[in-house]
């Protein structure tokens, strides 16, 4: 799945949203001429645009993963918070890894592929964590081989790393089509996360996603009623 992919998406979601380019392009404060090299590929979204469209409802999950989620958990997930939703990917990355690692469930290496990366947006919790700063810890990579990886020179890098420079639309890309990181994470846009998670449950069977929803709603019930209990 390439850029291209993205640019393609990007329309169709446009579309149903039943916005034009000129109004797309008011979203991230831009033009109509401006947000139309978006869609042609002649420009990218920087971080700012993409943090601004999320804010009018569009679907960031479905642009970079072509995904679409169900009905099923809508309700819950979509009533969270982002640091709440980041505790919930832990959880749930957690639970995939011990049923593949554990070999009682059969064809999940997909699912697990899905995961295995999610630890290194942890630090996101905090206001100056770093997704590429922990990617890169996880994989045990110095500067120039993630650099290399990801397409950007090392001092690129090092500005991500360092939270001097932010990701824009094409490397949302890379780390999405390659690590399986979901941009709406990285973006801090609760509504696409929950898409997100939501989407990964879909894909287990209904048994094992049933349990491991079983499990976060009823965590999120003894913290809220802890929390009320403080109050």
């Amino acid at each position: 799945m390439n850029y291209d992919s993205v640019l393609v998406r990007l329309k169709e979601e446009r579309w149903r949203l039943s916005v034009t380019q000129e109004q797309m392009g008011v979203y991230i404060h831009s033009s109509q001429s401006s947000y139309s090299k978006v869609e042609r590929g002649e420009r990218l979204l920087a971080y700012a645009e993409l943090k601004s469209m999320c804010e009018h409802g569009v679907d960031i999950h479905f642009i970079f993963t072509g995904q679409r989620c169900g009905e099923r958990y809508q309700e819950f997930f979509h009533r969270l918070e982002y640091p709440e939703l980041l505790g919930c990917m832990g959880v749930l990355a957690s639970a995939v890894k011990y049923l593949y690692i554990s070999g009682t469930s059969e064809g999940w290496e997909a699912i697990y592929r899905q995961v295995v990366f999610w630890g290194c947006v942890e630090s996101l919790r905090e206001s100056d964590g770093n997704v590429f700063y922990g990617l890169r810890k996880q994989l045990d990579y110095t500067q120039q081989k993630l650099a290399d990886q990801l397409g950007v020179d090392i001092k690129k890098l090092r500005a991500l790393e360092t939270n001097k420079a932010l990701p824009d639309s094409e490397l949302l890309c890379k780390l999405c089509n390659m690590y399986h990181i979901p941009p709406a994470a990285v973006l801090k846009d609760a509504e696409g996360l929950a898409n997100g998670i939501h989407c990964l449950l879909e894909r287990m069977d209904a048994e094992k996603g049933n349990l491991v929803f079983r499990f976060l709603s009823g965590l999120n019930e003894h913290t809220s009623k802890n929390v009320r209990n403080r109050i």
